[in-house]
């Protein structure tokens, strides 16, 4: 999640358009087979929950649908104080 926030500070579309569709394909994998998110992905395997302290019910892992919905649009970033200064 945080890689992809950094990408949105550059022009790199197809980087972030790449990132945002793996990380949906992740996530979707492990959801539509048995309804897991889980907190860690192995980076070889994809496999999650593969290591004896990760939690497949420990919801880091939905910030790689979110990634998804920020990419498509679904979420604009909001500056407050460039706001209130052009309310004033």
């Amino acid at each position: 999640f945080l890689v992809y926030m950094g990408l949105r500070n550059y022009d790199l579309p197809e980087a972030r358009k790449a990132l945002s569709e793996k990380s949906k394909n992740l996530l979707l994998k492990s959801w539509l087979a048995n309804g897991y998110v889980f907190e860690n992905y192995n980076s070889v395997t994809g496999v999650g929950d593969d290591v004896r302290n990760s939690d497949k019910f420990y919801h880091w892992g939905a910030l790689l649908g979110f990634i998804t919905l920020m990419e498509d649009g679904y979420f604009k970033e909001e500056n407050p104080a460039k706001n209130k200064a052009a309310n004033n």
